[in-house]
């Protein structure tokens, strides 16, 4: 396959691209990874010391990663049987950028503001200590 013609417009929307996808095996495999990695990535997020706060920003990766390795194998699927319309190259191509487009913007966010959330969150820690707590009761003996 030529990666050239991926950017002409009626190879990418051709309703049925024809029976010839030679990449079947490879994006189907793809696609199991990722699905088999969001489970490790969703142990990686419950594992991190910073619990309550990477869930807040990381905390919707392996769900995402899930969604997209589920829509993938289908949509390769569709493409294997040549399913007009919904077989066409042009759905595989949005599902990966959007992928990607995703990850970038979680990355993003995730470097903005967890560390600026983490101290905020350590000098709030750092004044509850001198706050006044309530005194603890004596048990009464019986």
């Amino acid at each position: 396959m030529n990666p050239f013609k991926l950017f002409s417009p009626s190879y990418l929307f051709d309703p049925t691209p024809g029976f010839s996808f030679a990449y079947f095996w490879p994006s189907t495999i793809f696609f199991v990874l990722i699905f088999a990695l969001s489970w490790h990535a969703a142990s990686l997020v419950q594992k991190h010391r910073h619990q309550k706060l990477a869930k807040e920003f990381l905390g919707g990766i392996p769900a995402r990663m899930r969604e997209i390795a589920l829509a993938g194998l289908t949509l390769t699927f569709f493409r294997e049987e040549g399913i007009p319309w919904l077989g066409m190259r042009f759905w595989i191509i949005l599902l990966v950028l959007a992928g990607l487009t995703y990850g970038v913007w979680v990355w993003r966010r995730y470097q903005k503001g967890f560390l600026e959330r983490l101290g905020k969150q350590k000098k709030r820690e750092a004044e509850d200590l001198y706050l006044p707590r309530p005194k603890h009761k004596k048990k009464k003996k019986r």
